[in-house]
């Protein structure tokens, strides 16, 4: 990952942080946390964890982060930080970067809203 990479998606999640403060304090609007385990994973490869809306809602955004421990510190990369297919999850994917096994977690976030809440924004 780039620096202009990381760059861009500390924007996002500070402008999706931005929202997120404003979105509690407005009924239909939620956010949903969830970790992995940590994991022993080994050199190059991933995991994953998905943040799931509640019934009847959809995700309008969502981030995650990684986590590396003893020796992948600093080695674990967020390699994928997207909506699930259904719109119902937000997705997040770490990989070991490290030449040697290493435990790493990913955490995920999602924001939902009711599809009421999003009707009446688009009729404004």
């Amino acid at each position: 990952m780039t620096y202009r990479n990381i760059v861009a998606v500390l924007v996002i999640v500070v402008a999706l942080a931005g929202f997120l403060s404003t979105a509690h304090s407005r009924e239909g609007v939620s956010t949903v946390a969830t970790e992995s385990d940590n994991v022993s994973a080994a050199s190059g490869k991933s995991i994953s964890v998905k943040s799931e809306c509640p019934a009847g809602t959809r995700v309008i955004g969502g981030g995650g982060e990684c986590y590396g421990f003893m020796n992948t510190i600093g080695r674990v990369a967020l390699t994928k930080s997207a909506p699930a297919s259904d719109e119902a999850a937000w997705v997040v994917e770490c990989s070991n970067l490290n030449s040697e096994p290493g435990e790493i977690q990913a955490r995920a976030w999602a924001f939902c809203a009711d599809p009421l809440v999003l009707e009446i924004k688009e009729k404004r």
